[in-house]
């Protein structure tokens, strides 16, 4: 969870040298502080915790090795959707608290991205994270093999604020006897294997998810070299870590990775709701010219850049490339304040030849860079609705993939062989990944889109 407050700070300048509109957008941080009052997870829970898994313990007969003979290394606990296209998808709200003062904390590397008796790193998805979320686009994997000596799971998942609610979450324990505690993840999302069951790294855990005492879609991850809560260590090594020596890591990642984490292209503005709503991106990849957004003049669309750890005075380069990467038009941005996120973007009049275009920004000297399409009425027209549609795999198991490069204004409902519809909703990007949880059957999908063409699907759930 992150210390910051959420800024609501909306602003439109016109810029006369670009005739463009820049636009500073809400940067998803959450509206309340935790503290020692009011922690990621409380004392009582610790205390819980510490008792189920001591009983666990006994009752699988795990023996703990009292001097083990190699310590574990962590991998990254996240993963990505194959679907997820963006540069990253991720940044870290919150570091353990090594300043054991009431009232007071610093960071493992003498900074200040903690709060008071934080006890584990909060990796918040971002941006969109009620969207990743809600689309599972960020999956919490083990950092390493292990057995899983506490589960707990099936509650309410978009929590905002500080409550009395439990959180989704799992426990496991390496060969070395350290611990790993995966927190807050999403109902329903945790991996099928019980208490006592041995998992290997890399292996699926659950969803990212707001559970239990949390601000907003993120993984709380919390090391532990023994049993019990009191073993607490910092898995990033640093000036002041006080808790251990050396990085528990396979690859310790960088304090500040200041970069580019997405950039996009948008037929209007980004929706930001308040927690916990879920974001409206508005992004597409396709541009069928005459084209007009909402809100914007004729021929314009929206380019979105989003930096992680903005640094005072640091500039960016954007550029929008024609088909053969020649220059179709460029401009910048300075930063004029630390940030740990910032959405920025601008209006800009959109190419009007056919072809595949590109979107590219440069910033900290790290590159991000999308693509899109501009068709005109002619290509437009010989377009046929859902030419370009496949649905995999068939038969389906866990999850299902629907790719449409011309999803726009697309919807799609899933209907049980009897006819009931058991699902409804609009297709948002190019590649949508489904984990629908059905029972076995027949199942039929029908496609729509806003001019009444339809395409309809039989699959097959084993």
């Amino acid at each position: 969870m992150s210390k910051n407050k959420l800024f609501f700070f909306c602003a439109t300048i016109l810029m006369l040298a670009h005739s463009v509109w820049a636009q500073v957008l809400p940067t998803e941080e959450p509206t309340y502080e935790n503290n020692a009052l009011h922690p990621c997870i409380t004392n009582e829970e610790y205390d819980v915790i510490d008792q189920r898994i001591a009983q666990n313990l006994k009752r699988l007969k795990i023996i703990i090795p009292n001097t083990p003979f190699f310590k574990v290394s962590l991998a990254w606990p996240l993963k990505p959707s194959d679907s997820l296209k963006d540069c990253s998808y991720y940044r870290i709200s919150a570091y353990v608290d090594h300043n054991t003062s009431s009232g007071a904390f610093q960071d493992y590397n003498c900074g200040t991205n903690t709060y008071d008796a934080h006890k584990g790193t909060d990796i918040s998805i971002w941006p969109y994270n009620f969207y990743k979320m809600d689309h599972n686009l960020v999956e919490v994997v083990a950092a390493a093999s292990g057995t899983i000596v506490d589960k707990h799971e099936g509650e309410f998942d978009k929590n905002c604020a500080s409550t009395s609610m439990l959180a989704n979450y799992l426990v496991i324990k390496h060969e070395d006897g350290s611990q790993v505690l995966y927190f807050h993840m999403k109902k329903n999302s945790l991996t099928a294997k019980g208490i006592g069951d041995k998992i290997l790294a890399g292996e699926h855990v659950g969803f990212v998810g707001s559970s239990g005492n949390s601000s907003g879609p993120h993984l709380h991850f919390e090391v532990w070299s023994g049993s019990t809560s009191a073993t607490l260590i910092d898995p990033f090594a640093g000036t002041c870590n006080k808790l251990n020596n050396t990085s528990w890591w396979e690859m310790q990642k960088p304090y500040n990775e200041t970069t580019l984490v997405k950039v996009s292209t948008n037929t209007t503005d980004i929706v930001i709701p308040a927690c916990p709503g879920t974001e409206i991106p508005n992004e597409s990849r396709i541009f069928k010219i005459p084209f007009q957004g909402s809100g914007l003049p004729a021929g314009f669309a929206k380019f979105y850049i989003f930096i992680r750890n903005e640094v005072n005075g640091m500039t960016g380069d954007m550029q929008i490339l024609n088909p053969d990467r020649t220059l179709f038009a460029s401009w910048t941005y300075s930063s004029t304040m630390d940030s740990k996120t910032r959405i920025q973007g601008w209006s800009k009049k959109l190419p009007t030849a056919d072809g595949r275009y590109y979107f590219r920004a440069s910033y900290n000297g790290q590159i991000c860079e999308d693509s899109f399409e501009i068709r005109g009425p002619l290509n437009s027209s010989n377009i046929k609705p859902f030419e370009d549609l496949h649905v995999r795999p068939n038969p389906v198991t866990d999850k299902l993939c629907i790719d449409l490069e011309n999803y726009q204004g697309v919807w799609f409902d899933m209907y049980e062989i009897t006819g009931r519809k058991i699902l409804s909703t609009k297709i948002m990007e190019a590649h949508t990944e489904i984990h629908p949880a059905l029972k076995s059957g027949i199942y039929f999908i029908e496609f729509h889109n806003e001019s009444g063409f339809h395409k309809s699907e039989k699959v097959l759930v084993e």
